[in-house]
Formats: structure tokens, C-alpha cells, sequence
């Protein structure tokens, strides 16, 4: 069923606009007007939606940027700030801790949620919420997440969502249907060869979040540890790390056509660094001509390639086991 899921990014796509144009229609005239902070609160496969178009708007003058990923609401939260709270389930402690917290000091707020206590929430203190529609997996609405963000964006004139999701639609018409096959990621797997740890690298301010999403989906569709890191801050430390192992390390690093000449020369110094020292370095390809196109499949790419990999080591590629586990724990313990 993931694979069909996988196969739906176009739908939900076009989905998330026409939410996003009901969702204007019903509350445009409420929202703020003068917009100087937004910030994205969320964990997981529905934080990681802000962090992608937190890439996009910081490319843009005029409007700071808050990632929240804590329970802990950071004090430069406050009313010229608009809040977007984003958890599938609607049930993240977390993300509901700090929906509870901004719910008392009248900060404009919109909740997107499956159902759950958000909703509730929402409902209870009268805030605008978007209802999300159903998918397989809370990691699979990513594509809803940013359709939606992206078109109400260029509703209220923050950035030129539209024409961006439009361009993601093209984008997934075109490589799909080469990437549902599994012989298209037979060189991607056989390059990197099952390794017990694989690095994923993004580029600050370039590829970063969609290598943060990579790595995610990598960890949950293919039950593979892929640990997250940025460049240029790792190869100040991280890099040490390298001197000296008994398997090769496994490296994916992703970063666009768009990263100035000095970071440029940095990739290509680090990476002839590695392959002396024999680390598997592999560099996913790039799709696109714009920035936004390129970040976009990147995301699209890893997305595919996590579900193959998990088919070759045969485990089961919809399950989080040991994510149930957690909470069911958690909840015993009182975090509801």
C-alpha cells in the first residue's frame, strides 16, 4: 500500500491547494495582515513540512522563521507572530504542549490536524484549523502539509506558492513513474551495499531539510539507522570522526545547483577527502531547474528510494513498531 501511497504526491498536491483556497475563503479576512514572524510547530513527518518551507521563505526579505520542535515555546513567539501547528494525529504531546501554551497569550494561531486533541483544541478556543484528509501513514501527508502552506502563502501575498506547487505537480508527473520501478534504484543500492549506519548530509540554507526528511524516511520506511547532519558545521568536527573505522561509512549527501561558490568549492574539497579515506560517498541526482523544483525532488527521490531499500531488506515498509511502542509506553507513564 505504500507504494500506491507514494504514487498519490501529485493528488495530494492539487489537494492541498483547493484546501488552501477554502481554508482563505473561510478565515482570509481574520488572518493578520502585517506578518513579520511565522512560526512552524510540529514533530516528525509534520514538522519536517515546516522546516522545507522555512528553506523557502528564508530566501525571501521581510518575514524571520521559527522551527519549534520542543515543548518549550521559545519567548520570540508572540502576537506579531503567526503560529502554524501541525500534527497528523492531532495527538503529538509535544506539539499539543505548545498549542496549550500560545492558546493563552492570544497568539494568532492555525492548527492543521487529522482530528485528535488539536482539533479539539482548536475548536474549544475558536482558532481557524484545517481538517487533513486521510493518508496511509502521518509521514505520507507531507504533500497535503506543503501544498496547502504553499498556496495560502501566496494567498496572502508571503510567497508565490502556487505556481511553485504547480511546478511539483510537473515534476511528479515526469519522474514517477521511472521511480516506482525498482530497477531505477538498483545502482543506489548496490553503491551503498546495506551498511549497518548511513550518514545523510544537507547543505544549510540549500538542502538541508529535504536531507532531514531523507534521513527520517530512511529510518521509518526502511528500518535503516540514517543519521542527520549539516554542512559546513560538520566538517568542523564531524569530519574527525572519519579518521579511523572498520567498515567504510556510508554517506548521502544532498545539496542543489544553487549553493554560492565558496560552499561549492568546500563539497568538492571534503569529498575528495573522503573518497581517500574509502567512505562510500553517494550523491543523489538532481531533478529541476529552480531551486524549489530541486529541494521539492530531492524529497520526491528519497521518498522512493527509502521504499525500495526497505523492500531489498525485506521488512515491513508502513510499520513504526517501535515508534507504538513509545508512545503506548509514554502513555502508561501519563503523557497523554
Amino acid at each position: 500500500m505504500m507504494l500506491t501511497e507514494l504514487t498519490m504526491w501529485s493528488q495530494k498536491l492539487k489537494d492541498g491547494l483547493q484546501l488552501a483556497h477554502s481554508f482563505y475563503q473561510d478565515h482570509g479576512a481574520s488572518l493578520p495582515k502585517h506578518i513579520t514572524k511565522i512560526a512552524f510547530v510540529g514533530m516528525g513527518g509534520s514538522g519536517v513540512a515546516g522546516r522545507i518551507m522555512k528553506t523557502f521563505l528564508d530566501r525571501k526579505p521581510g518575514i524571520t522563521t521559527i522551527i519549534v520542535d520542543t515543548p518549550i515555546v521559545p519567548e520570540s513567539i508572540d502576537t506579531q507572530t503567526l503560529v502554524f501547528v501541525m500534527s497528523y494525529s492531532g495527538q503529538t504531546w509535544e506539539t499539543l504542549d505548545v498549542l496549550e501554551a500560545i492558546t493563552q497569550k492570544f497568539i494568532p494561531t492555525i492548527v492543521l490536524a487529522h482530528g485528535g486533541r488539536a482539533i479539539e483544541i482548536a475548536q474549544a478556543k475558536d482558532l481557524p484549523f484545517l481538517l487533513l484528509p486521510q493518508s496511509l501513514t502521518p509521514r505520507s501527508a507531507l504533500g497535503t502539509f506543503l501544498s496547502f502552506l504553499s498556496g495560502l502563502f501566496d494567498l496572502m501575498g508571503i510567497l508565490p506558492g502556487t505556481a511553485m506547487v504547480n511546478q511539483w505537480v510537473k515534476e511528479v508527473e515526469k519522474y514517477v513513474p521511472s521511480f516506482v520501478e525498482g530497477a531505477y534504484f538498483k545502482d543506489f543500492l548496490g553503491a551503498i551495499n546495506n551498511p549497518d549506519v548511513m550518514h545523510v548530509w544537507g547543505i544549510g540554507g540549500d538542502s538541508a531539510a529535504a536531507a532531514y526528511r531523507a534521513s527520517t524516511q530512511f529510518n521509518e520506511n526502511s528500518k535503516q539507522q540514517a543519521v542527520f547532519n549539516v554542512f559546513p558545521e560538520l566538517m568542523h568536527n564531524l569530519m574527525v570522526g572519519f579518521e579511523k573505522f572498520d567498515q567504510p561509512p556510508v554517506v548521502l549527501w544532498f545539496h542543489t545547483d544553487f549553493i554560492p561558490a565558496h560552499l561549492s568549492v568546500a563539497v568538492q574539497t571534503i569529498s575528495e577527502i573522503l573518497r581517500e579515506k574509502q567512505v562510500l560517498l553517494y550523491k543523489p541526482p538532481i531533478f529541476g531547474d529552480t531551486f524549489e523544483s530541486q529541494v521539492f525532488t530531492m524529497i520526491l527521490w528519497a521518498d522512493f528510494a527509502s521504499y525500495h531499500l526497505g523492500l531489498a531488506r525485506g521488512v515491513n515498509v508502513e510499520r513504526v513498531q517501535i515508534i507504538d511502542e513509545l508512545k503506548k509506553r509514554q502513555k502508561s507513564k501519563g503523557i497523554k
